[in-house]
């Protein structure tokens, strides 16, 4: 592939990120928002809502990595979920009863959970194939969701959040569509050097063999493979269901205005910008893997501690300036962590198993939360989170044989 297609494609693939995050940071910061301020559900439902429509994902996600594990359609099946999630959210946006919002919920989450785990499997591969530096690509995602989540901001002050929340969302992914097909496709390789791994590296050539045609048993004995869908329930699974529970906690607890929802996803992504630049060329080279669990747990930990504890509005946004350390680290790290770990031709495999049960936790976490704050209150949410968090630290302190040789 020669360097002028790269850098075409990788500006397509900032490009794809760039929307797909300025879209979903308006459905991740305000459904719950939504939910409780204008349709008037109570904790419990917000959270049943969340995890019921998130397990349906849990038995297709596997499914669409099998297949494009199979075909190499992995751009194919991007544009399927894509346009199915602008269908179901325009259908989700109709509802006021809470059994059509779960029906409707669900669908959209079936179409949803593969949209990033195709992109990010995909663009892995290019960054593979072409040398691109999977962080400076991975970045625009932050970009898009500061923009989407300025823009958020100004239209909920002007217009209210009922009016813009769904339109926003449909209206970016229609613009990330039409920029999939502008996207390559990807070209399996099937050459004898994908047979083997770098030394130091999880990946055996009789293991690749096995995983090769697919083989999700391989995948589930593989160690460093678990060890990351375990510690990244604790960190990025946790770190996404606190969004939902931090706008409340700031609208409903502190007293906020409904737009300062957004600043708080702004300040929380902002500087994940610069650590994704620096990722590959600097801090992965330097700290390796391990090191950077660990600053991902340890800031998740005290970001929970605080907001467990600090009592006003400027506060809490202090406090979200950790954010970024563990969001970045959860995008920038487990997905080249598993390419790392695990067989060429199972790429699509693991990533879509890790996905799956990444949003399984995401649904137990939600369901959980959501009668804990309905009886307790969010800070309560914030301390279990603590202890989550902790635990995941230790496990990354302690864990064996977690950091690999990273492959060119």
């Amino acid at each position: 592939m020669n360097p002028t297609k790269s850098r075409n494609y990788s500006n397509r693939f900032r490009l794809y990120y760039l929307l797909t995050l300025a879209a979903l940071c308006c459905y991740d910061s305000y459904i719950s928002v939504y939910l409780e301020q204008y349709l008037h559900m109570s904790g419990f439902q917000i959270g049943c809502y969340i995890s019921v429509s998130m397990v349906a994902g849990l038995v297709i996600m596997p499914l669409y990595g099998a297949v494009g594990d199979k075909t190499g359609k992995y751009r194919q099946i991007l544009m399927l979920c894509t346009a199915g999630t602008i269908l179901f959210s325009f259908l989700l946006s109709m509802q006021t009863g809470f059994a059509l919002l779960i029906v409707m919920g669900i669908g959209f989450e079936l179409n949803r959970c593969s949209i990033l785990a195709m992109a990010d499997t995909q663009t892995v591969c290019y960054c593979t194939d072409s040398g691109s530096p999977y962080g400076s690509i991975r970045c625009f995602g932050c970009i898009g969701w500061i923009t989407g989540s300025a823009l958020c901001a100004f239209f909920v002050q002007q217009f209210g959040l009922n009016h813009v929340f769904f339109r926003f969302f449909m209206a970016a992914m229609a613009c990330s569509l039409v920029n999939i097909f502008f996207l390559p496709g990807r070209n399996r390789k099937h050459a004898a050097g994908l047979e083997t791994a770098p030394e130091g590296n999880a990946v055996t050539g009789t293991d690749n063999k096995k995983a090769g045609a697919g083989d999700i048993a391989s995948l589930l004995k593989n160690g460093r493979f678990l060890f990351i869908i375990s510690f990244a329930l604790m960190t990025g699974a946790l770190a996404e269901v606190v969004t939902a529970y931090a706008s409340l906690h700031m609208v409903s607890t502190l007293g906020a205005a409904e737009y300062l929802v957004s600043i708080y996803s702004i300040i929380g992504a902002a500087p994940e910008i610069l650590f994704l630049l620096l990722l590959n060329k600097f801090l992965l080279p330097k700290l390796g893997f391990r090191r950077l669990f660990l600053v991902s747990a340890a800031a998740m930990s005290l970001r929970m501690l605080l907001f467990a504890l600090v009592p006003s509005v400027p506060l809490f946004l202090a406090a979200s300036c950790l954010t970024f350390l563990t969001t970045a680290c959860t995008t920038g790290l487990n997905v080249q962590y598993i390419r790392q770990v695990v067989p060429e031709t199972s790429i699509g495999s693991a990533a879509s198993i890790y996905n799956a049960v990444f949003m399984g936790g995401r649904a137990l976490f939600s369901l959980f939360f959501g009668g804990i704050y309905e009886t307790s209150g969010s800070r309560s949410v914030f301390c279990l989170c603590f202890l989550f968090a902790a635990a995941a630290f230790l496990m990354a302190l302690f864990g064996r044989k977690i950091d690999v040789t990273m492959q060119a």
